[in-house]
């Protein structure tokens, strides 16, 4: 019978520490196992069961893990310590010296397989920090169909929710929705739907809904999370579902509501040190709060409180956002170039690449040329906006901003420019022509 190699050298580095200690195999045997049980296993003829192999390293002064791969505790603590660095390093914002250390741990025999793959997650947040979605994507997808390979460790919540996540940021909203949706579907085949991480990944989701414009699929996601996390759930997954549930509630028009939601999920965020997330939170709120009348003053100085910590713990999206929010509360105030020059500042940390948040940046910087009396460059960048998002699937949005480009183009008396816009801001919902409706199936017909 062919004695299986991982048996083998396992039972090498038994015997070897065993003698370079001097003690016999009874000696190692001692008070749990045989004599006969240590030989087949220094043979190679028995895998020994985890708590076999943990007895035998503690008689042999050694630790369990060098037993396994033969990697000395003092490389693999190096590695560790190593990654957990780098990993603070990322949440700081240092991102040079934590992409130096992360590719040097690659391949890093220190580190086990499971620790590669954190090392994959972190080296995929440090490039979604830096707004660069592309290749924290490629990251991802590589671990991706390693965990495909390997199905006893599916699914990874935590890696279909950055992947979710990511895809949401870079504006391809379907591909976000499935990637979450077909590990939601695996974690409930495997009895997983009361984690902690699947409830974070439903929230994904949900906000992925949200901005494609699906109220309905996202109002019926919001309430099955929100009796999820009130039944259980950590305090950072519960104000993750409250945070969403307050963008379904606003998108609704129940303003109060939405406020209420996130009132609740600031509670729950401020028992964590999760600094990204609560200071995108207070972003959120301030949003919120810019969509009722009267706020602008109290918005921007919550923007303002959160500004230096955002970009010290968030990334380009995050910075992005926020003076997206600032120029729209200094819009509000009346301060149009104060609010020009944070809107442009937004833009270019947000760059060219199709992002929703940089067109809502666009947005806005259309509002301001409107009122600053340069119509043709607020057509010009309204346009772009909206094409941007209707692309991305960000239907609600975009619907929204045809409808205002229409608006606007009525107003300068150009009405078949006007009707092409508006027939865009239907198209962008999916509302069709009568012609173009299919006629009633039978389940339709009324009785």
């Amino acid at each position: 019978m062919d004695v299986p190699e991982e048996s083998s050298l396992v039972g090498q580095r038994i015997r070897t520490r065993r003698i370079e200690l001097g003690l016999s195999q009874a000696d190692v045997a001692e008070g749990m196992l045989s004599p006969s049980y240590v030989s087949l296993v220094e043979s190679g003829r028995r895998q020994p069961a985890a708590s076999a192999l943990a007895h035998i390293a503690e008689r042999l002064r050694t630790d369990v893990e060098y037993l396994r791969d033969g990697v000395d505790a003092t490389v693999r603590n190096r590695a560790r310590l190593e990654l957990s660095k780098a990993e603070v390093l990322v949440r700081q914002g240092q991102y040079e010296p934590a992409l130096r250390s992360l590719e040097t741990l690659a391949d890093d025999p220190g580190l086990n397989e499971e620790q590669q793959r954190h090392r994959g997650m972190v080296l995929a947040l440090l490039h979604e920090r830096q707004g660069d979605l592309e290749t924290a994507l490629v990251v991802l997808a590589e671990l991706r169909q390693s965990a495909r390979r390997n199905r006893a460790t599916e699914p990874w919540l935590d890696l279909a929710q950055a992947m979710a996540r990511c895809y949401h940021e870079a504006g391809d909203l379907d591909m976000a929705i499935q990637v979450g949706e077909e590990a939601m579907s695996h974690a409930a085949d495997l009895g997983l739907t009361a984690s902690d991480e699947y409830v974070r990944l439903g929230s994904s989701v949900l906000g992925c809904y949200i901005d494609r414009g699906d109220l309905a699929h996202a109002t019926m996601l919001a309430t099955d999370l929100v009796r999820s996390v009130d039944e259980m759930g950590a305090p950072h997954s519960r104000g993750a579902v409250y945070w969403n549930a307050a963008f379904v509630a606003e998108a609704r028009g129940d303003l109060a509501q939405a406020l209420m939601l996130v009132d609740r999920a600031l509670a729950l965020f401020g028992e964590s040190d999760d600094r990204r997330n609560l200071n995108r939170l207070r972003i959120g709120y301030a949003w919120l709060l810019l969509q009722g009348e009267g706020h602008s003053e109290q918005a921007l100085t919550m923007l303002d409180s959160v500004r230096e910590d955002t970009s010290t713990h968030g990334g380009a999206v995050d910075v992005g956002y926020l003076e997206t929010e600032r120029a729209r509360a200094l819009f509000a105030m009346g301060r149009l170039d104060q609010s020009r020059e944070t809107i442009q500042s937004a833009i270019e940390v947000l760059g060219d690449q199709p992002r929703i948040e940089g067109a809502r940046a666009r947005l806005l910087l259309a509002r301001i040329h409107w009122e600053e009396g340069d119509s043709e460059r607020c057509l010009q960048v309204c346009t772009e906006a909206a094409g941007m998002l209707e692309g991305m699937g960000a239907s609600r949005q975009a619907a929204a901003a045809w409808r205002e480009l229409g608006e606007m183009q009525r107003e300068l008396g150009d009405v078949e420019q006007a009707l092409d816009s508006f027939d865009r801001a239907l198209r962008a919902v999916r509302v069709a022509s009568a012609a173009a409706v299919p006629p009633s199936q039978p389940s339709d017909i009324e009785d």
